[in-house]
């Protein structure tokens, strides 16, 4: 079977979206490193009674393992962005929260991606960017499911 005009289209915006994450890359904070910062700084905002999240509970709400997640809080906490806390209840616990140079710096970095989405939304119109937005998140959900099938197909 031969790629169609859809498939060659479909493979340039795969290219397209990840030149444009090297564009990103040149940020201070890398984009996955604003997502954990950001999160960790909403979950303290709705619970503000607490010292920080649990590494465990900050990777099941990204959707990543323990490890990976730990692995990236190492590189924030040695740029001096984040603090980790042992959680003096349990030890084996520990609380990660935002250090104060971690919440100037995700500050910087929020701003500097408000402007560029609200110029894209402002010239797409936002109505536009959402069924736009609802589109590639179901494309994306089907991706991952018809990868994991294809892979788990192969192992057998």
């Amino acid at each position: 079977m031969e790629p169609t005009q859809i498939h060659l289209r479909f493979y340039q915006s795969l290219e397209r979206l990840r030149k444009l994450k090297r564009g990103f890359a040149e940020r201070p904070m890398k984009f996955p490193e604003f997502l954990l910062l950001a999160t960790i700084r909403e979950y303290r905002k709705k619970h503000p009674e607490v010292q920080g999240i649990y590494v465990s509970a900050l990777a099941d709400h990204m959707g990543l393992t323990v490890p990976t997640v730990s692995k990236q809080l190492r590189t924030l906490e040695q740029q001096g962005w984040l603090v980790r806390t042992v959680d003096q209840q349990n030890r084996r616990n520990t609380f990660v929260s935002l250090s104060p140079l971690g919440q100037q710096v995700l500050a910087e970095e929020e701003t500097f991606y408000l402007e560029v989405s609200n110029q894209v939304f402002q010239q797409m119109g936002e109505e536009r960017c959402l069924s736009i937005i609802d589109g590639i998140s179901d494309m994306l959900d089907l991706l991952e499911e018809t990868i994991h099938q294809q892979q788990a197909t192969e192992l057998t």
